[in-house]
C-alpha cells in the first residue's frame, strides 16, 4: 500500500532577512541625505507570481499514455511507431511523481491528453488501428507532496545500486524464485542488453540461456544450502546452469498487443543460476553457499502476555507519528464525511526466551483502497526484542510497516537480528534488512504499470 507520509519532507521556509519589524520599517533615526537619482520616485515593485509546474496543464486531464518505465529515456521506439502512423500528436514525457492519481517513480510517454475520457478513448482506438498500443489514465490532480514522491524514488534507486553491489560477493544471501517451473537464484544485474525469449504465453517472462556465470561468482556444480522464513529448506543444492531472465511488469496494454510484443515491456534482465532444488512459487528462500553456519531463526509466537501487549500499544499511541496519522486521518475522514477506522494488533517472533514484538495501528476510511481511491489507508509500527528476564530493546528500524514482516533471524548469531521483508508496493520485493535498517539482501521485481 502506499506510504508517502512516511516519506513527508520537512520544507525550509526561506528567512525574509529582517532581524525585526523595525528592520522591516522605517527606521527610526534620522534618513541619510540621498542624490538627486536616489531621490527619484522609487519604481514600484514587481509582485511574485508563483509559476506552475510544467505539468499543470496535464493535471485532470486524461492522458494516452504509449510507454511507461522506471528508468527515464526509454521508449523511443514507441515515439518513432506514433511518428509514422501520421496523427494528430503532442508528445510529452511526463514523470507520474507530479499527479496523485498516477503511481510513483515512473516516466511515462503521453501521445496526447485529452479533457474527456471519450475522445481520449477514440484517439487510442486510432491508434491502435495505426499498430501503436496505448492505455488511457487519469492522472488526477497535481500531487501536492511532490517533492515526498522524489525523495521516496531517489531512496529506491539508491537501494536499487546498493542491492546490485552487494551481490557482486559470493558470500551475501542470495534470494531464490521460481519461474516456468525451474529455480533459479539471484546473482546480479545485466550490464547491457542480452538476447532473450519469451517463456509464456503472455510473454510476461524472457529469458535466455548463458554458458557460464555473468558475474563470475558461481560455476556449474557448486553448492547452496536454501532456508525459509523459519529455518532450513534444503541443504546442498547444486548448480546445474545459467540463464538470464526478467520478469518485469509491463502496463496491462502490453498484453493486449496484436501481434504479441517481440520484447520485454518493463525491467531489466538480472543474471540467474539454475539450481536443482524445487521451490513453492510463492515462497521467500534465500541460499546461502553450502556449509556456511546456519542463521538463528525466530518461529511465529502467540500474542504477548496482556501486560507487554498493553504496554506495548500505549508506548506505540504515546508515539509522534501514531498522533500525526491519526490526525491526519481524521481530517480526511472528514472531508469525505466517512467515519476513521482505527486498528491496533500485536504479533511476535520467538526463539528461546528472546522475542521480537510488533504493534501495529492502522488507521484507514472506507475499504482502505488508497491505490485506485480516495480512500485514507496508513500504519505506524512499533518494534521491540525482549531480552531474557525482560529487558526490552526497542528495533530503530524507520519507516517500518508491521504487515510486510514475514520472518525473524538472527543471520550471523551476533544477537542482532534480521527482519525478512515482504513488499508488495510499488514493486514487489522480498528483502533481508539489520535492525539499523540497512539492506543484507534484496529482490525486486520491476513495475511499469503507472496503476488502476
Amino acid at each position: 500500500m502506499p506510504r508517502l507520509s512516511r516519506l513527508r519532507v520537512l520544507v525550509l521556509l526561506a528567512m525574509s532577512g529582517c532581524s525585526g519589524v523595525r528592520a522591516c520599517g522605517t527606521s527610526e533615526q534620522a534618513p541619510v541625505q540621498a542624490s538627486p537619482q536616489a531621490a527619484a520616485a522609487p519604481k514600484p515593485s514587481t509582485p511574485r507570481v508563483a509559476v506552475p509546474p510544467p505539468e499543470a496543464r496535464y493535471a485532470k486531464t486524461w492522458l494516452v499514455i504509449i510507454h511507461s518505465s522506471a528508468t527515464p529515456g526509454e521508449g523511443s521506439g514507441a515515439l518513432e511507431a506514433l511518428k509514422k502512423t501520421g496523427l494528430p500528436a503532442e508528445p510529452y514525457r511526463l514523470s507520474t511523481n507530479a499527479f496523485r492519481d498516477l503511481r510513483p517513480c515512473l516516466e511515462v510517454v503521453v501521445a496526447k491528453a485529452f479533457a474527456a475520457r471519450a475522445e481520449a478513448a477514440a484517439y487510442q482506438q486510432q491508434l491502435a488501428g495505426a499498430g501503436v498500443e496505448a492505455y488511457v489514465k487519469n492522472a488526477g490532480p497535481l500531487e501536492p507532496e511532490r517533492e515526498a514522491r522524489d525523495a521516496f524514488c531517489r531512496a529506491s534507486a539508491e537501494a536499487h545500486a546498493a542491492r546490485a553491489e552487494s551481490l557482486k560477493h559470493q558470500t551475501v544471501p542470495r534470494f531464490v524464485e521460481s519461474h516456468a517451473g525451474r529455480t533459479f537464484m539471484l546473482l546480479g544485474e545485466a550490464s547491457e542488453s542480452v538476447a532473450l525469449e519469451p517463456m509464456d504465453a503472455r510473454r510476461s517472462l524472457w529469458m535466455g540461456a548463458v554458458a557460464q556465470d555473468p558475474t563470475g561468482l558461481f560455476a556449474k556444480g557448486d553448492k547452496v544450502d536454501l532456508y525459509g522464513a523459519e529455518g532450513p529448506v534444503k541443504a546442498g543444492c547444486e548448480v546445474t546452469g545459467f540463464a538470464w531472465i526478467n520478469r518485469g511488469v509491463p502496463h496491462f496494454g502490453y498484453f493486449q498487443q496484436e501481434p504479441p510484443p517481440e520484447a520485454p515491456g518493463c525491467g531489466r534482465a538480472w543474471a540467474f543460476a539454475e539450481l536443482d532444488c524445487a521451490v513453492e512459487p510463492e515462497a521467500r528462500v534465500f541460499a546461502l553457499p553450502a556449509g556456511t553456519q546456519a542463521p538463528v531463526f525466530f518461529t511465529s509466537a502467540d500474542a504477548p502476555s496482556d501486560e507487554v501487549k498493553a504496554a506495548q500499544e500505549e508506548a506505540l499511541r504515546r508515539s509522534p507519528r501514531f498522533a500525526a496519522l491519526r490526525s491526519e486521518g481524521a481530517i480526511q475522514a472528514e472531508q469525505v464525511q466517512e467515519e476513521l477506522s482505527e486498528e491496533v494488533s500485536t504479533f511476535s517472533y520467538g526463539s528461546g526466551e528472546r522475542h521480537a514484538v510488533f504493534t501495529v495501528a492502522r488507521f484507514r476510511t472506507g475499504e482502505g483502497n488508497s491505490l485506485c481511491g480516495s480512500d485514507y489507508n496508513q500504519q505506524v509500527t512499533r518494534a521491540v526484542v525482549r531480552e531474557p528476564g525482560g529487558a526490552e530493546r526497542p528495533l530503530p528500524v524507520k519507516e517500518l510497516a508491521g504487515d510486510e514482516v514475514v520472518g525473524v533471524l538472527d543471520l550471523e548469531g551476533d544477537g542482532q537480528v534480521e527482519l525478512l521483508l515482504h513488499e508488495s508496493w510499488p514493486s514487489q520485493a522480498v528483502r533481508l534488512i539489520r535492525e539499523d535498517g540497512t539492506e543484507v539482501a534484496g529482490a525486486a521485481v520491476e513495475n511499469c504499470d503507472c496503476g488502476c
